[in-house]
């Protein structure tokens, strides 16, 4: 009988125990579900939306250099024993091997050793604050508002470390390894932006171009002008006179003011990760700084829209279709590697 009793007291207890803990979970699970029903679950900023986006663009920039790299470029050059993928091995990629043996290719390229990144800079697309930012980033400076630093100085000779400076087999272990961006701009307002600046406008820098330029340009394309009606100063270069002498000129003369930026930075070779454009500056510049770990409290110039895009169309206008079509294939290459139109311009 005692023995039954015992077995009865145990089984109460034993069922109360399991009450117990059943009761403490549930009232811990209602608790959660509650605070869950409270605190809706997280939604993405207006910051990471930001950054997926402009991840996403940088992504399908690349995928659109990559294909035209491999129709225009990569096919033909595996024909001759040159890959037009994967990771090289140091020493053994024959793309890689073309810039080192041609280091007039990189003299665009700057050298970022402490983010690991190189950059190609490209006049007239925001080339003045990128300069300021690497010299931040870089550490070359103290300072941290890019705004700060005069523009002029970032334009100096051995202001920055040029990829053609170093030995060869940095070059190439930089290449292989470190990240590469660049950022372009439309051809056509490039250009146009290009003349305004150099030929219109009376900065310091105009009166050398205007100067080194603008004689030339005057004496041999103005129409029925006499040669000591040609101003000294090169001032009154027209437009369709410019334009006139980048057609005649082939070009791998073409100063970098005006050059196509596939010349410069040869996006086919040094397959560059990141693709910025002038047209989506901000964004794209404020994805880099985050991308390098930058500190927070860095951040890119306010961007001001350019005046020079509203007047394109106003400049075009005033060249003949022979010019129009000869602008066009001097920069070809840029409108289909960096996805540019150009259907209504001609």
């Amino acid at each position: 009988m005692m023995c039954k009793l015992r077995a009865v007291m145990w089984a109460l207890a034993g069922l109360t125990l399991c009450t117990c803990i059943a009761s403490v979970r549930w009232f811990l699970l209602s608790d959660r579900l509650a605070a869950e029903q409270r605190i809706p679950l997280s939604t993405p900023t207006a910051e990471s939306r930001s950054w997926s986006r402009t991840n996403q663009e940088m992504k399908r920039r690349k995928a659109i250099v990559d294909h035209f790299c491999h129709d225009s470029f990569w096919q033909g050059a595996a024909a001759n024993g040159i890959p037009g993928s994967g990771i090289p091995t140091a020493g053994e990629d024959p793309i890689t091997e073309e810039l080192v043996n041609n280091l007039s290719m990189l003299n665009n390229l700057i050298v970022d050793d402490k983010n690991h990144m190189l950059y190609c800079y490209v006049p007239k697309v925001a080339c003045t604050n990128w300069k300021r930012m690497m010299l931040i980033l870089t550490g070359a400076t103290n300072l941290t508002q890019p705004l700060s630093i005069p523009a002029d100085s970032v334009h100096r000779k051995n202001v920055f470390t040029k990829l053609s400076d170093l030995e060869p087999d940095g070059i190439r272990h930089r290449l292989q390894t470190y990240r590469k961006f660049l950022f372009v701009r439309h051809p056509i307002e490039r250009v146009v932006s290009a003349f305004r600046n150099k030929f219109e406008k009376n900065y310091t820098s105009s009166a050398y171009f205007k100067k080194r330029f603008g004689v030339k340009i005057i004496k041999k394309y103005r129409q029925g002008i006499e040669p000591d009606d040609v101003p000294e100063t090169g001032d009154g270069v027209k437009f369709s006179e410019f334009i006139s002498y980048l057609i005649d000129t082939k070009s791998e003369y073409l100063n970098e003011h005006w050059a196509p930026v596939s010349n410069m930075c040869h996006p086919c070779l040094v397959r560059f990760q990141i693709i910025g454009k002038y047209e989506t500056l901000a964004d794209d510049a404020e994805y880099i700084l985050r991308l390098v770990g930058a500190p927070p409290t860095i951040h890119f110039p306010e961007v001001i829209p350019s005046k020079t895009t509203a007047l394109v169309e106003s400049y075009v206008d005033t060249l003949t279709p022979r010019q129009k079509q000869g602008l066009i294939r001097i920069y070809e290459n840029d409108f289909r590697i960096f996805n540019y139109n150009f259907r209504n311009l001609i």
